[in-house]
């Protein structure tokens, strides 16, 4: 359990760093586009890479015979899914911000404030799938 916390608190700092550079990437776009999906799915490219290349030399170990060429690979394709799923969620979050609230700021800012929602979830995901990914396949 330990080594799960230990693991946990140095992926929650990693996946911090990628989420910021998938955050500005996210809300640049946003500031030209109002195509949250597509913002979204280009933005979440550069945390994914970013932090599943130092997740796998800091956080876990890879024991095994499969190269993490082809646990990328498979790690990609997950995220595929899940960038696809909540891409959409953040669409619908945005859209009941805007429909539920009136305060000017929170609509200006609504899709940054939809993003900042829905980002733990997928932290807690990835990081799950990454430790099973890495040290048990």
């Amino acid at each position: 359990m330990k080594k799960l916390l230990i693991q946990g608190m140095h992926f929650i700092g990693l996946s911090g760093i990628g989420w910021l550079l998938d955050f500005c990437v996210y809300a640049g776009f946003s500031a030209i586009s109002g195509n949250l999906v597509k913002n979204n799915m280009i933005s979440s490219w550069v945390g994914v890479t970013f932090v599943f290349f130092f997740a796998t030399r800091k956080v876990f170990q890879n024991k095994s015979k499969i190269p993490l060429s082809c646990k990328y690979l498979i790690y990609l394709f997950y995220q595929c899914i899940l960038i696809l799923f909540v891409s959409k969620l953040l669409g619908i979050v945005n859209t009941e911000i805007i429909k539920n609230f009136k305060v000017m700021l929170i609509l200006r800012y609504s899709p940054i404030l939809s993003k900042i929602l829905i980002t733990p979830v997928t932290m807690i995901l990835n990081f799950f799938v990454m430790k099973g990914l890495i040290e048990k396949l």
